[in-house]
């Protein structure tokens, strides 16, 4: 396996993992859509992190559009989601013609 692959998957589950526990602590504060909005980017990161661990073919489906969300997470999230955009471009072979 990449060892790219592991560092942004690892990064991934641990960002998903921290979302989810700081939305834990503010569960009292009557915001549930805010709530759920953020559970679910959480658990969606958490899904991209281990698609990449999990070495699936088709990962990419989950991790573009997490890697293009995570930008606007600055400034971890925005190191992520450029460190994936980065791999994911620089690995893809050229089409043939």
């Amino acid at each position: 396996m990449n060892i790219h692959r592991q560092i942004i998957g690892t990064s991934w589950i641990i960002f998903g993992s921290l979302m989810i526990s700081l939305l834990a602590m503010k569960l009292d504060s009557g915001k549930t859509l805010l709530i759920v909005a953020g559970l679910t980017a959480g658990l969606v990161y958490f899904a991209a992190g281990f698609a990449l661990l999990a070495n699936l073919r088709k990962a990419h489906w989950i991790c573009l559009p997490c890697s293009l969300l995570s930008i606007l997470a600055f400034p971890v999230g925005t190191m992520i989601g450029i460190y994936y955009l980065w791999y994911y471009f620089k690995i893809k072979p050229p089409k043939a013609q």
